[in-house]
């Protein structure tokens, strides 16, 4: 959970009003990672990109934050691989979200929908966080951590 509250806190830094911070900047979409333009152009076809923010702190290794006009947000990598997608008014669309884990909620929280994904820069562990509050978490080979 605290690694959970850690992302929301990054997201809120980074798509806030916060571009006082000279470690982030406003950049145009398109000059994002393709990786990362396409994951958003596939993925939230009917949303508007409101403001895509880079941070080039050390720490956050140059990653990228994309605001959309849904109140979702999604970070990237310096390489355009999502790290963090948070969709705070609706969910996380569901081909989004690996096929063996949409398995295991479809058989364990059916019903249930994907409102935070998050990727451990380590290890490529997932997180996710459901609209019941329910935290998980898989391997990076998508198998449920106990």
């Amino acid at each position: 959970m605290k690694r959970f509250f850690l992302a929301l806190a990054t997201i809120a830094l980074m798509a806030g009003n916060l571009l006082a911070d000279d470690n982030l900047v406003e950049i145009p979409f398109n000059k994002i990672p393709d990786l990362g333009q396409r994951t958003v152009q596939s993925y939230f076809p009917s949303n508007k990109v409101v403001k895509a923010v880079k941070n080039k702190t050390k720490d956050m290794k140059n990653r990228t934050c994309v605001l959309l006009d849904n109140d979702a947000t999604v970070e990237f990598d310096k390489d355009g691989h999502w790290m963090i997608v948070d969709c705070r008014s609706a969910s996380v669309p569901i081909r989004m979200v690996p096929g063996k884990i949409q398995m295991y909620l479809s058989k364990n929280h059916p019903g249930a929908d994907v409102v935070y994904m998050g990727r451990e820069i380590k290890n490529g562990d997932l997180t996710l966080l459901l609209n019941d509050g329910t935290e998980l978490h898989f391997t990076n080979e998508h198998t449920i951590i106990k």
